[in-house]
């Protein structure tokens, strides 16, 4: 198993709608490469964390640097792991879009979202460096 968390900022032209047909597509695309994960979105900012064999998630991390969508690609956290976190979920996705929540809702949110993944139970680099960006992510921009 192998853990990958990036980050990357959204091209103006990149907007929710296309957003969502991308999401689409990648649901597809995990399920059969057998990557979960979950990507959170917010004021134009994406979170991924990615998990499956390293060859599968390096492939497809690949494809997501020359995604012209975006920009700024930041590799974060990669690493071998020994649980895969978000068995569930070809990938999960939250979008906090710009609803302007208050601190203490917008992390209340994170928690029951996350709560239905294996986060909280295993412990991992990728998921402290992916908690660690949430918290930018959400309160910086």
């Amino acid at each position: 198993m192998h853990s990958l968390v990036y980050r990357s900022v959204a091209s103006d032209s990149f907007e929710l709608p296309e957003i969502y047909s991308m999401l689409s597509n990648a649901k597809e695309y995990n399920t059969e490469h057998g990557i979960t994960g979950c990507l959170l979105y917010h004021n134009s900012h994406f979170l991924q964390l990615l998990e499956g064999e390293k060859q599968e998630v390096e492939q497809l991390f690949k494809k997501i640097r020359h995604d012209p969508r975006h920009h700024d690609v930041v590799l974060i956290e990669n690493e071998d792991s020994e649980v895969r976190l978000f068995n569930e979920w070809s990938m999960a996705f939250h979008d906090y879009g710009q609803n302007g929540l208050s601190a203490h809702h917008k992390l209340r949110q994170i928690d029951k979202f996350l709560s239905k993944s294996n986060v909280f139970s295993k412990k991992s680099s990728a998921t402290l460096e992916f908690f660690s960006n949430v918290k930018d992510i959400l309160f910086a921009y």
